[in-house]
């Protein structure tokens, strides 16, 4: 999972990007968390 402003670091074709957001977001809600991600909390604590 990657914001829309990164996608630019995995499809380099602006066209084909915009088209692929725009059919991609355009019957979605679209949930933005802020926080730190539960996964991550636990892959920490399992490495120490």
């Amino acid at each position: 999972n990657i914001e829309f402003t990164r996608w630019a670091t995995v499809l380099y074709d602006e066209q084909m990007r915009s088209a692929l957001l725009d059919r991609l977001i355009h019957h979605c809600y679209l949930l933005i968390f802020n926080g730190d991600s539960d996964r991550m909390k636990n892959s920490l604590i399992r490495l120490t």
